[in-house]
């Protein structure tokens, strides 16, 4: 991906020249930053034991040797963001009290007579590098972490956390207001379509002085009718210009619309995933839930691995804040597989990874499955559940039995393709008069049981969790809430940007910032990486 991302980068007309020079021992380092920094300040603590210098090969594609105009040292520029995330400053806060600040121009070696980077330069170069640049600044720390042997590889840890979009969420016929604005300004001027965007301008300015949303809820939806209706005209309007014709602003218009349409098309239908629009000024954000009874809010899901003997981050996955925790596991293991060049002895996760693809993938890698079982369905209720049966299973894996708990017999099961799982029918016989029904079916009919095609995973998975080798490591889970808890603090409970794009490359310079700061605590600590903490400032 390395490879690919500088391949692209080198077809690109890049104005900009910059030759590489290490950092040489100034008057400033020997005097000024001995007088005044502390030896345990924190960022004496960072420049010391993590090395940045990797920067300047990695990005010199960037970069012509001798044409254009000279460009800002890169190195220094990761060091500025970095700074930005450990002490919660926009581009123009980290420039400006670099200006002042010994330790800041200590860590970012420069002499106090350098001149700092405009700070519109940040975002330019945040928009050059990109998420596979970040990802290639991630991978470079990493590997410092690896040379330096700080990673075991033996257990690995997953967990995520929900990352509020910095967005306020509208109502949908408020929503569908500022969308059909956008879409008919840009379809305005478009040839051949003049009288179409009157006739839409007209509906739309009519729509918007229409109060009757006030007069109740029946009025209301008769209204959102009436705004949907015109959402797909204007939607089929912009669909009658060529794609290869369509604006930049009429492309991400018909997007945006076409979400809308499809939010309202999922309004009352269940057992579905929704997957909703709720703001135009950042599609990408979703609702989520992390917690029963915790408030959804909108945003994104950040998925950590980490290794457990170190705490250094091996991988980040940033995704819509509604995707599942278990359909993210695969991903975030391959990931890890990739950037350490090694597959783990363990994977230890919550409930919320927990599902039968997730275990029958992690015993195909021949990795120990320690992610927690939740508690079988009905049991908190005191019904019966599928682990209080007793399932007889052939030689190929396939259920042919099942026993209930008063005695009575199931054969021949049904294979439901659909759920992936087999249905025992007991007869109505057997269950009528049994005394134990209240705690099974309510059903006129006899019981049902459905056993999912890696029932046996899962029961072989729950008996490790209940040994102590499982309990061990479901408490060792617990030391990924230390890299949480250090991103929320320095505030990574919002985001920065809006985008799915931007926030996946927010993701890597987290883990970035993460692994600089973990890093520099096992080295301070001791040589051999044991232990040890790094002060916060």
């Amino acid at each position: 991906m390395l490879q690919l991302w500088l391949h692209a980068l080198n077809r690109e007309v890049i104005c900009l020249q910059h030759k590489s020079q290490p950092h040489a021992p100034s008057l400033y380092d020997d005097v000024v930053g001995a007088s005044y920094i502390p030896q345990n300040h924190l960022l004496r603590c960072l420049r010391d034991q993590v090395d940045f210098s990797f920067v300047h090969d990695l990005l010199a594609p960037l970069y012509h040797e001798d044409n254009g105009r000279p460009a800002y040292n890169p190195e220094v520029m990761v060091r500025l963001i970095f700074l930005q995330l450990q002490y919660k400053l926009s581009d123009r806060g980290v420039v400006d009290r670099a200006q002042t600040d010994h330790a800041f121009r200590y860590f970012l070696g420069l002499d106090w007579s350098d001149e700092l980077p405009h700070p519109t330069s940040l975002t330019k170069f945040r928009e050059r590098l990109g998420e596979a640049g970040f990802k290639a600044l991630f991978h470079g720390i990493l590997k410092q972490a690896l040379e330096r042997k700080l990673v075991s590889k033996k257990r690995l840890l997953i967990d995520s956390y929900n990352v509020q979009a910095d967005i306020a969420v509208p109502g949908f016929r408020p929503l569908l207001d500022r969308i059909l604005g956008r879409a008919i300004t840009a379809l305005e001027g478009a040839a051949g379509l003049a009288e179409e965007c009157e006739y839409l301008r007209a509906e739309y300015e009519g729509l918007r002085e229409d109060k009757s949303y006030q007069l109740g809820a029946e009025f209301r939806k008769l209204l959102l009718g009436e705004w949907l209706s015109l959402a797909e005209l204007t939607a089929q309007t912009l669909e009658e210009i060529a794609p290869a014709q369509r604006t930049r602003e009429q492309r991400e218009a018909l997007e945006l619309l076409n979400d809308a349409l499809q939010r309202a098309a999922h309004h009352g239908h269940k057992n579905i995933k929704k997957d909703d629009l709720l703001s135009d000024v950042d599609p990408d954000a979703r609702w989520g839930r992390k917690k029963r009874g915790k408030q959804a809010q909108a945003g994104y899901s950040e998925q950590l691995a980490v290794d457990a003997d170190s705490g250094i981050v091996t991988h980040v996955e940033v995704l819509a804040g509604n995707t599942d925790d278990s359909e993210a596991l695969q991903t975030v293991v391959a990931g890890h597989v990739a950037n350490v060049g090694d597959t783990p002895d363990e994977v230890v996760t919550d409930s919320k990874y927990s599902s039968g693809d997730n275990r029958a993938y992690l015993t195909s890698e021949e990795i120990t499955d320690h992610l927690a079982v939740p508690p079988p369905k009905g049991s908190k209720q005191g019904k019966f559940s599928t682990t209080d049966f007793a399932v007889e299973f052939d030689e190929t894996g396939k259920p042919v039995a099942a026993v209930c708990p008063a005695g009575q017999l199931a054969e021949a099961p049904r294979w439901k393709k659909e759920n992936h799982n087999w249905v025992f029918q007991f007869r109505k016989a057997q269950c009528e008069g049994c005394p134990l029904r209240d705690r099974c079916s309510k059903q006129k009919r006899g019981r049902q049981l459905s056993v999912d095609q890696h029932y046996e995973l899962t029961e072989q998975a729950r008996a490790r969790q209940a040994s102590e080798e499982g309990q061990a490591a479901q408490i060792a889970r617990l030391g990924i809430e230390r890299q949480f808890s250090l991103q929320q603090r320095q505030g990574g409970r919002r985001t920065r940007y809006r985008g799915l794009a931007k926030n996946r490359m927010l993701g890597w310079a987290w883990g970035l910032y993460l692994n600089v700061r973990r890093i520099a605590t096992l080295l301070e600590a001791s040589p051999n990486g044991l232990g040890g903490t790094v002060p916060e400032s």
